[in-house]
């Protein structure tokens, strides 16, 4: 499959940027229904659009630019077709005779004369009989690797040349606050930092047994968080009580639940069923007519309360919608206590998500390039997450490496450390599931303590996901691409009305979960019982840091400052990262956003 990532990328290099999902839907049709991938759907585009007046790809456009290339794929394989019949020769027994009689491998036995040539054993010098029992059933891409010292080292001693040759190294790529941003340091400003967890109750510390969960143990989780959003919407919206979701009523009712499909697939407009609890509704589900609402955006999963007319039992009528709630900033709670002292104070934050290396090579070029610019500029606060040892890479995939995992992932760890420990920077460290060399579970635990790293004052290992507490700013973060996961699944209306990727964020803002899709995305391997535990937000975050392979951004989100940093490599090119200036502002009175939202700055930077 052809992925969003790659055909924007192929298409960057030529000054295209499409923004619009749609387009690139639209693309990734073509390339599966015309066979081509990425690179080549970019060069026949630029090829057809050189008669257009704009070489920026439109639905119009893309539909004749589909049928031109079905034409000539059409051509393509009339012609090979015809080729295949005229090369086809119908054997004799005494061509099969001497088949049979030559010295050949059990493979040319079977291959016509015409393509044989191709398959035929090379000569050797001295000619020799090749024993094929002992032979070696193995096979390497490419050929054989001829022996030497180089084919015992990883296959990274290359570097990639397309990271090597960009020429957009610092380039600025979206930013907030563009008033604030002139003449803005991004040197460390030596703040004390001081990383603990935002809520300790709900603090992941240490590894966990999983892969034994109990279907009701997970249906038990899943009814109390349709009962505890129940009572915060009934709160927050004046909500005098709940119907059961079956009950016929010729009057307005109002019933709450959980978001699901009426049948495999993606949800749509007319798929979408509400799941009641089971003390209210005994579970039961009834079907929502969302004709009357001009707008809404649901995902499978959502919890929801649901305002209509149910006259029949089996459908509702929905005359309004209540999709979340928003949950108060740390600084508007009574617990802050000590934490206030250095509220004030501001500070550096460089932000930057795996891969740390490009897909042709393991010698994590864009780690070392980070490594160089904190270094440099010194900042108050790295936040690293993964993929370190990325489970997606080619080379990791067919383990050509002379290393494990883990000394693999070590030998980065300590040079990040060598790189801070006399600087200042505090580095925190937060895993992946797609780190090979860890747990596969959500919530994931932190990095285990095993390389000397873990006993340095300035650098923390913390869960996936968690709520960071520094100073008296809080810093939500989670390495899991739940951005991409929920934008697969989610329905709205009227489609493109909104900003898509701020909406996204609103999901998880207003669901109070990392990761609230139901059922998850099949690469994510999800624990109810801990999600439910260590999964949820214990306040609204100042700073809310989601990577994703979406588009990278920079927004104020329903009051906090949601940033999406990219991917440190994407490919065999170099990708972004983000760096942000946070600065509380001591006379701040509106509890409805974050203290540091007007005054802070953000910024996704090239590698």
């Amino acid at each position: 499959m052809v992925t969003d990532e790659e055909i924007e990328r192929e298409f960057e290099e030529f000054s295209i940027t499409i923004d619009d999902v749609g387009i690139l839907d639209k693309l990734k049709e073509i390339c599966s229904s015309c066979r081509l991938n990425a690179s080549q759907l970019c060069e026949e585009w630029v090829a057809f659009s050189q008669a257009l007046e704009d070489s920026d790809p439109t639905l119009a456009t893309l539909e004749k630019f589909e049928r031109k290339q079905t034409h000539e794929m059409n051509k393509r394989v009339q012609t090979q077709f015809t080729k295949i019949e005229a090369n086809t020769k119908m054997h004799t027994k005494e061509d099969l005779d001497d088949l049979m009689s030559a010295e050949d491998d059990i493979l040319d036995m079977y291959s016509t004369p015409a393509n044989k040539g191709a398959l035929k054993r090379a000569h050797t010098t001295p000619e020799m009989a090749v024993n094929k029992r002992h032979t070696s059933v193995s096979h390497t891409p490419g050929g054989v690797v001829p022996f030497s010292p180089a084919s015992f080292s990883p296959a990274a001693a290359t570097p990639s040349l397309k990271y090597g040759s960009r020429h957009n190294a610092g380039d600025v790529v979206c930013s907030t606050n563009p008033s604030s941003r002139q003449g803005t340091k991004w040197q460390g400003t030596g703040a004390d930092i001081k990383v603990t967890y935002a809520d300790e109750k709900i603090a992941l510390h240490k590894n966990f047994k999983y892969m034994f969960q109990k279907q009701v143990d997970k249906e038990n989780v899943l009814n109390e968080m349709i009962d505890e959003m129940a009572e915060k919407l009934k709160i927050q919206h004046g909500i005098e009580e709940y119907a059961h979701t079956t009950s016929p009523s010729q009057g307005e009712v109002t019933v709450v639940g959980r978001i699901c499909c009426d049948a495999v697939g993606k949800l749509n407009a007319s798929s979408v069923m509400l799941e009641g609890s089971q003390d209210q509704s005994q579970g039961r589900q009834v079907k929502l007519d969302l004709t009357k609402v001009q707008q809404f955006a649901l995902f499978p999963g959502q919890v929801v309360a649901a305002r209509g007319i149910n006259s029949t039992g089996s459908k509702l009528v929905v005359n309004q919608l209540y999709e979340g709630v928003k949950l108060p900033f740390y600084a508007s709670l009574d617990r802050n206590g000590e934490n206030l002292s250095n509220s004030k104070d501001p500070f550096v934050v460089v932000v930057a998500a795996g891969p740390y290396t490009t897909s042709d090579s393991l010698m994590y070029e864009p780690l070392a390039d980070l490594i160089r610019m904190v270094q440099k500029n010194k900042p108050d606060l790295l936040i690293l997450l993964g993929p370190f040892v990325d489970s997606k890479h080619e080379k990791i995939e067919n383990v050509d490496l002379d290393e494990t995992f883990e000394s693999l992932f070590k030998r980065q760890v300590d040079l990040i450390t060598q790189a801070t420990e006399r600087q200042g920077t505090t580095v925190v460290f937060a895993p992946s599931q797609r780190d090979v060399h860890h747990d596969f579970v959500f919530p994931q635990p932190p990095f285990r303590k095993d390389t000397h790293a873990m006993d340095h004052k300035n650098i923390h290992f913390v869960s996936d996901p968690c709520t960071l507490l520094v100073g008296n700013v809080t810093i939500g973060l989670t390495s899991t691409d739940v951005l991409l996961n929920l934008g697969s699944e989610e329905t709205a209306c009227p489609p493109g009305s909104s900003d898509r990727l701020g909406r996204l964020v609103k999901h998880i803002l207003h669901q109070h979960s990392f990761y609230p899709l139901n059922p998850p995305n099949e690469e994510v391997n999800v624990d109810y019982e801990r999600l439910s535990h260590h999964g949820t937000l214990p306040c609204s975050p100042d700073l809310l840091v989601l990577p994703s392979d979406l588009r990278y951004f920079t927004k104020n989100i329903l009051g906090s400052l949601c940033v999406n940093p990219g991917r440190l490599a994407k490919g065999q090119v170099g990708g972004t990262y983000a760096r942000i200036l946070i600065q509380p502002d001591s006379s701040h009175t509106d509890a409805s956003v974050s203290h540091i939202i007007s005054k802070s700055v953000a910024e996704v930077v090239r590698i």
